[in-house]
């Protein structure tokens, strides 16, 4: 015999994240959502900060409402995702207030006229951590933001500079700490790629922020 819990948690894997749905069967709207508040205290209290949003929230528009409670401003430089992080920022209603704008530098030569050092792309090439962290150092310089971010790679289908398709590096370059990198291979195709490069480039970005502190700005 099978017996459900009330109230249930649902796990679903999503572009964004693993979501957890919480459902509870009531007589009315008031027991129901008394049965779910421990419930969500709980995994909240579990979960900590991997919790990033509820209800209708994005991942998009709870990054951008980190970035205006710190008053932190936000460019990028993109190649391999065209656009789609820029695009994906400016989603949210009132984003205007944290990003300053963004560059889609597709060719070698765009990423040198908006200053990537030429001799960082000759020595690592095109597709590297040292070029994605050069594309975001040169992002926040040249529209003095906050934080820049760096976007490089090979969405596909066909190997660029000798690396496979979906191969990515992400960069950010905040003024409150370090540069960092990573890279990833995505394996599912080019629009895939694309995707989860933008989804890691907010994740990286919402850490960031978590890790910043008011007397680095000071």
């Amino acid at each position: 015999m099978l017996v459900m819990s009330n109230p249930s948690v649902g796990i679903y894997a999503r572009a964004d994240g693993v979501h957890l749905r919480i459902a509870a069967k009531a007589a009315d709207e008031r027991e129901g959502w008394a049965l779910i508040r421990p419930v969500e205290e709980e995994m909240r209290r579990i979960l900590g900060p991997a919790v990033w949003g509820a209800d209708a929230d994005t991942f998009e528009s709870v990054v951008g409402d980190t970035m205006r409670e710190r008053g932190v401003t936000l460019a990028t430089m993109e190649s391999c995702t065209g656009g789609l992080l820029a695009s994906t920022i400016t989603d949210v209603p009132g984003s205007s207030g944290y990003f300053l704008g963004g560059m889609v530098a597709y060719q070698t030569q765009q990423k040198i006229a908006w200053g990537v050092r030429a001799e960082v792309i000759e020595e690592h090439g095109v597709i590297s951590a040292e070029c994605a962290r050069e594309m975001a150092r040169a992002a926040r310089e040249t529209l003095a933001a906050s934080v820049g971010i760096g976007i490089t790679g090979v969405a596909g289908p066909d190997e660029q500079e000798g690396k496979p398709a979906g191969t990515i590096h992400i960069a950010i370059d905040a003024i409150w700490e370090a540069p960092r990198s990573v890279s990833y291979t995505f394996p599912q195709g080019r629009d895939a790629v694309k995707r989860r490069a933008v989804t890691q480039a907010l994740v990286m970005l919402r850490q960031s922020l978590l890790d910043y502190r008011q007397e680095a700005l000071a």
